[in-house]
């Protein structure tokens, strides 16, 4: 399992399934807010890298040649649910789907203790201390230069 010190340069790393085929690029790490670990990305897949497809990376591991090894087969990618994530979280019902395809049986109806509150991250717009059912959150890397706030 990673942790978010392993992820927090993965942003832009190539992505490949267990056969070494590339699926895409990094774009965002998801956290599990009941574990605080990392466990999803969105990956920029496709032609152009125009669509985005969430991907467990609970088990991912970097390889030698700088690339992130996933255990899901590119086709499974390819016909995951796709789930817009324009915003920090995902709704419940999106989550389930998500877990559902990759033949995840670890989701719940989560209710409690969200474990990424005591990770010094940036701050949630519009967040409230008591998160029910929404078990995931966006990790935001900030890169470049100090002032610059590209997520």
């Amino acid at each position: 399992m990673q942790t978010l010190h392993d992820v927090q340069t993965w942003r832009g790393l190539k992505v490949v399934d267990a056969d070494g085929d590339k699926i895409g690029t990094i774009e965002h790490i998801y956290l599990d807010r009941h574990t605080g670990e990392p466990a999803w990305a969105t990956v920029k897949t496709g032609l152009f890298g125009r669509k985005v497809s969430f991907v467990p990376i609970h088990d991912a591991e970097q390889t030698g040649d700088g690339e992130i090894r996933v255990h899901v087969q590119k086709e499974q990618v390819k016909d995951a649910p796709k789930i817009e994530a324009d915003g920090e979280e995902l709704s419940p019902e999106a989550e389930r789907r998500l877990y559902e395809h990759y033949g995840r049986s670890d989701y719940d109806e989560w209710q409690g203790e969200d474990r990424t509150t005591d990770l010094d991250l940036p701050a949630e717009s519009g967040a409230t201390p008591a998160v029910v059912g929404v078990r995931l959150r966006r990790y935001i890397v900030i890169t470049g230069e100090p002032g610059d706030n590209r997520p």
